[in-house]
């Protein structure tokens, strides 16, 4: 697991200012001091969520970890729920955005999954972006960031789907059920938070490809389609499948 640190990125430091319009005019030295505690908050309620769950750890929790008095603590983020709803959003948007820029790129159907996957790995892998938190936070959400939670899930299978129903659709990829499909590949990419270790010799870059690579090729037809498809195509495809498994059956049992 990755060690956590208090670097602030662009997600944290976008929602650390939103967040910061609560603080006094006159705390010292201005916005980036502000900024860089708002954003060290996020990721100790992060640490401690994860370790001692939500409902058991509290905002005097975070602030004595940070070295803030708890009243202190009131000017970034008001209630417990509120701190928990800000890494929310941090977890689901970011996702979003991912499907919405890819959608944009001018890439073929199958070559969409894959650049998905890939961004969806380096996302998943980056502590800071407090995946994992929310993974093992669940069964403890509120129910009213739990239903966000649940409609960013939903969305992110529902896009995943759409990819690979029109890969399936233009050719590009095996006739796969859809659903099945997109639900193990968004697992092999969310899996990687739990197991890539950066010290471990490999880049995030390269594994994020692999994983990638692996995802796509469990929609790769055993030959290019010409055109989209068709019942004839189809049928076409099933026979050679079955002349294919036929074919390798015999040569095992010589």
């Amino acid at each position: 697991m990755a060690n956590k640190t208090t670097v602030p990125t662009r997600r944290t430091g976008a929602a650390a200012k939103r967040s910061l319009r609560k603080m006094p005019a006159r705390e010292p030295n201005g916005g980036v001091r502000r900024a860089l505690l708002a954003v060290e908050v996020l990721d100790k309620a992060a640490a401690l969520f994860a370790s001692q769950g939500f409902a058991a750890t509290s905002l005097k929790d975070v602030a004595e970890a940070i070295g803030l008095s708890r009243s202190s603590i009131y000017y970034y983020y008001p209630s417990k729920d509120a701190l928990l709803a800000e890494l929310i959003r941090g977890v689901t948007l970011p996702v979003a955005k991912i499907f919405r820029e890819v959608e944009q790129q001018d890439l073929s159907p199958r070559p969409k999954i894959h650049e998905v996957v890939r961004r969806l790995v380096l996302w998943v892998a980056d502590p800071h972006t407090h995946f994992r938190l929310m993974n093992q936070s669940e069964p403890e959400l509120p129910t009213a960031i739990a239903k966000v939670h649940n409609d960013a899930k939903r969305q992110v299978l529902n896009e995943m789907v759409r990819l690979i129903e029109t890969a399936v659709k233009a050719g590009d990829a095996r006739v796969v059920d859809p659903r099945v499909s997109a639900l193990s590949i968004i697992g092999m990419a969310m899996w990687t938070a739990w197991w890539f270790r950066h010290d471990h010799g490999q880049s995030l870059d390269d594994v994020a490809r692999m994983v990638a690579d692996s995802a796509t090729a469990t929609l790769q037809r055993a030959k290019p389609a010409k055109t989209g498809v068709t019942v004839t195509g189809l049928a076409q495809e099933i026979r050679d499948n079955l002349a294919l498994i036929e074919k390798m059956t015999s040569g095992s049992n010589r």
